[in-house]
């Protein structure tokens, strides 16, 4: 329960800027995924180090350890690229002792230019709001104040299509520069 709770709050206040919204389905079938070796190696910004390693043929497994603590927490990514735009899906690896927690699957959209990569999750209070207005349409459930999409990967790829240039809907981009 311990490394739950760890890896929640490093989500929601790191990798994912703000607290990103949710999936019960994934962004990309393995079918869908690229794998692009220049995420391979560690990525610095001001408060996280990201090491991205091959874990299977297309999919990493993501290292998101705090700079100023022994905090750490491990994510199973995946990429792929929608339109014109990369995005990675994202879940925890969880050990054997947590087989009954779901998985959730994050999107956060990426930009890779030489030595800096840019991560911008799909932001959980902007879906919610554009849900609440009938702005967009899109399968999911509602626990408290909370939306869990559910729409099945092909209508979250459709979903993507029509969002991945909203600004709003993936802010506060976070840069992390590649460590040599």
């Amino acid at each position: 329960m311990k490394a739950f709770r760890v890896a929640l709050i490093i989500a929601c206040t790191s990798f994912f800027v703000g607290c990103p919204a949710r999936s019960i389905h994934p962004l990309f079938t393995d079918a869908d995924a690229v794998f692009n070796s220049s995420l391979i190696g560690s990525w610095k910004s001001e408060g996280e180090t990201y090491t991205f390693e091959k874990l299977k043929e297309k999919n990493y497994k993501l290292v998101i350890r705090s700079n100023s603590s022994n905090d750490s927490s491990l994510y199973v990514v995946l990429c792929g690229k929608i339109g014109s735009w990369w995005f990675l899906d994202s879940y925890p690896l969880t050990g054997s002792g947590e087989h009954h927690f779901l998985p959730v699957h994050m999107i956060t959209k990426m930009t890779l230019i030489r030595d800096t990569l840019r991560l911008a999750s799909l932001e959980a209070d902007w879906l919610s709001k554009m849900i609440a207005e009938k702005k967009i349409h899109i399968q999911h459930v509602k626990r408290n104040d909370e939306i869990i999409l559910t729409a099945s990967t092909q209508e979250l790829q459709n979903f993507i299509t029509t969002i991945g240039g909203n600004e709003q809907a993936f802010p506060n981009p976070a840069d992390f520069i590649r460590v040599k």
